[in-house]
């Protein structure tokens, strides 16, 4: 987060560079041809950052990694220590949901990058202490589960797959977004 404070434009270092974390994980990947990635940039680096903004505060765990969910900022916010995200299938009043997802997303995945139960599990992380006590979140998994509680209980969910996009999907695909929210829209 130091180098997204100082506004860091460079690729040096690429495991901490903003750009090559934008191009590689969250933005156009193998549109960058189609894409104003300075302008991206600009904004990616207008983030504010710190314990009140991203990533948050933290507090001293005896748990790996030794660290834990602090009280402010935006993973704070949804660590599940303050979001449940399983209520959502106890909605009463019950939309339609379209969950769009990046078939080659390396964010929101059951092996996330961005997992430190999956990095440790990877050895990228040292002191893993193995899947027993910390094992790597299924995040597609755990959403799926939600959305089918949310289906039996009245609810209509569906999962799309753009099978080329990663988590960037409006800038890497943008015209495979607009279709398929169209397409929902227009029903």
């Amino acid at each position: 987060y130091q180098r997204f404070a100082e506004g860091d434009r460079s690729e040096d270092n690429p495991m901490t560079s903003p750009r090559v974390i934008l191009r590689e994980f969250f933005g156009p990947r193998a549109n960058v041809a189609n894409v104003d990635e300075e302008f991206l940039l600009d904004e990616v680096l207008r983030t504010r950052t710190g314990d009140d903004f991203n990533p948050g505060d933290s507090v001293a765990s005896p748990n790996w990694p030794g660290v834990a969910p602090g009280t402010r900022g935006l993973f704070n916010a949804i660590s599940p220590q303050y979001y449940n995200a399983t209520a959502f299938a106890g909605l009463i009043r019950k939309p339609p949901v379209t969950w769009v997802r990046g078939g080659q997303d390396q964010v929101i995945s059951d092996t996330s990058m961005f997992d430190l139960g999956n990095l440790g599990k990877l050895g990228a992380v040292p002191g893993w202490p193995g899947e027993d006590v910390l094992p790597p979140q299924p995040m597609d998994a755990q959403t799926r589960a939600v959305l089918d509680a949310y289906r039996a209980g009245g609810g209509v969910a569906e999962e799309l797959v753009l099978p080329d996009a990663g988590h960037g999907m409006p800038v890497e695909v943008p015209g495979q977004v607009a279709a398929a929210i169209t397409a929902r829209l227009v029903r």
